[in-house]
């Protein structure tokens, strides 16, 4: 759930889409275009495989389980009911446009969308030697809703109880995604995972391992769908709505608990089969400017812009959205850095500079199976 559920943000007339600075970076980082064939493979050989908890329905196909099943209202006011991909798109550009889901219809079909991006993750190049590039495969599940967290107390649980459905907060969860970090030689290295409004970052070998086929195992969280690295058994996974200062305290180990926060469980009670889909960077699943659920007149209870409005404009590139999500719990190291970069202001970006230095230290001495190095 994106600046949504959870957040007790005012409802507007315009959505997170038109947070000052996403037209800026957009214009300057036009969307990419589909995967191709070979992209396509690579996506598939390291497709994640996702635990889901009983009961869950998994994740659905966006426009045949979803959008088909529904009405769209333009800024203008024109009603189309049951749209199709054209129309979404047709109406993708506008901010007033919003489409309510109506449940029903056949099963759904579980789908995955799947994307693959380049960067250099800001590493620092060897004397004479370009900066070693890696490939990021973005998984994104989509949810018909999305809830709140499971192990939400019972004195924030009953009030909202009596105004809402804490299992359907808000209508679609398409910012749930899974970003697998490869190497040149197409190896695994990272997993970063989208939860709540933040992401983390796991470096393999530290604190994550896929699979003997190079494969992650992760966890659907019951009610609220967020990511995590996979536990057999139930497993209570510390959470907050927002990383600011008090929560990224209590969130990398040197600070008490927000007072409206709540932790998400996992239980895992079995795998999901799904395909993969590929759609262009300009789909209206991603670049959707209106809202794609329901408005509801409770605050932080409206559908979400497209999926591409995962986090702030300073976080968009990708390296600042992997970087950011890099620290350990308890690790000194990554708090002085993260304090000081509140002192200098220079923000999460700031951050997530001050950390690519320390990613990359471990990521090479992790490839030494630490022989004559030590993880800071």
């Amino acid at each position: 759930m994106l600046m949504s559920a959870w957040t007790g943000v005012a409802a507007q007339d315009r959505n997170f889409s038109q947070y000052p600075g996403f037209a800026e970076y957009f214009a300057a980082n036009p969307p990419a275009g589909a995967a191709g064939p070979a992209d396509q493979a690579l996506a598939r050989r390291h497709a994640p495989r996702f635990h889901l908890p009983a009961g869950h329905e998994g994740p659905i196909d966006f426009y045949r389980d979803y959008i088909a099943h529904g009405y769209l209202v333009t800024g203008d006011g024109l009603r189309i009911d049951g749209p199709t991909p054209a129309d979404l798109n047709r109406y993708r550009d506008d901010v007033r446009a919003e489409f309510t889901h109506v449940p029903g219809g056949a099963e759904p079909r579980p789908l995955v969308y799947a994307a693959v991006e380049r960067t250099g993750l800001w590493a620092p190049p060897e004397p004479g030697q370009p900066a070693e590039e890696f490939t990021v495969v973005t998984y994104h599940l989509v949810f018909r809703v999305s809830g709140l967290p499971a192990a939400l107390p019972l004195y924030q649980a009953l009030p909202l109880r009596l105004v809402a459905d804490l299992d359907d907060w808000h209508q679609l969860d398409h910012y749930t995604a899974a970003f697998v970090v490869l190497d040149a030689g197409e190896r695994p290295v990272a997993l970063t995972l989208q939860q709540h409004n933040y992401l983390r970052t796991y470096l393999v070998g530290e604190s994550v391992e896929p699979g003997p086929d190079g494969r992650f195992d992760i966890d659907i969280a019951i009610r609220s769908n967020e990511l995590y690295p996979h536990v057999p058994e139930r497993t209570v996974r510390r959470a907050v709505r927002f990383l600011d200062s008090d929560a990224r305290a209590f969130m990398m180990g040197f600070g008490e608990r927000p007072m409206m926060s709540a932790d998400d469980i996992t239980d895992p009670a079995g795998t999901v089969g799904y395909e993969l889909a590929f759609l262009p960077g300009a789909d209206a699943f991603y670049s959707f400017h209106g809202f794609l659920g329901e408005r509801r007149r409770l605050p932080g209870r409206d559908g979400p812009p497209g999926a591409r409005y995962n986090t702030r404009p300073g976080l968009k590139p990708l390296p600042a959205q992997i970087l950011d999500g890099y620290w350990r719990e308890g690790n000194e190291g990554d708090w002085a850095r993260y304090r000081r970069s509140r002192e200098n202001n220079s923000g999460r970006a700031g951050f997530a500079g001050a950390q690519a230095e320390v990613f990359h230290d471990n990521l090479a001495c992790l490839r030494h199976e630490r022989r004559g190095c030590a993880l800071q």
